[in-house]
């Protein structure tokens, strides 16, 4: 099975004065098909990994403005998950778009 990290850019939602839980979990425009394959979710601010989480549950947004998109319910991923993440953080940063606040990496890729 294909275990992917998904990727996400928080340092607007931190600099609104979220915590990392609240400015990670949503709501991001993502590939539903992917959902199955997250492991973890990291999120990035000011070019550093600065947390990551574990998601238990995904949820889709059926209504209004934000409708498709996708947001997660989780707990505090492993320290050794981030760690690596930081370690591997050149890698990390590569996988964005130019502009995009979301990439994924794969697993195997940060080990």
């Amino acid at each position: 099975m294909k275990e992917e990290i998904l990727l996400l850019k928080i340092h607007k939602a931190l600099k609104e004065g979220k915590d990392y839980y609240e400015a990670i979990c949503g709501n991001w425009k993502i590939n539903k098909g992917r959902i199955p394959y997250i492991q973890y979710v990291a999120g990035v601010s000011g070019g550093k990994v600065v947390c990551a989480f574990q998601p238990s549950k995904w949820e889709i947004i059926e209504e209004g403005s934000e409708k498709g998109r996708k947001r997660f319910e989780g707990t505090e991923a492993p320290l050794e998950i981030l760690k690596k993440l930081q370690k591997a953080e050149e890698k990390v940063l590569k996988k964005f778009g130019r502009g995009s606040a979301v990439a994924y990496i794969s697993l195997s890729e940060i080990v």
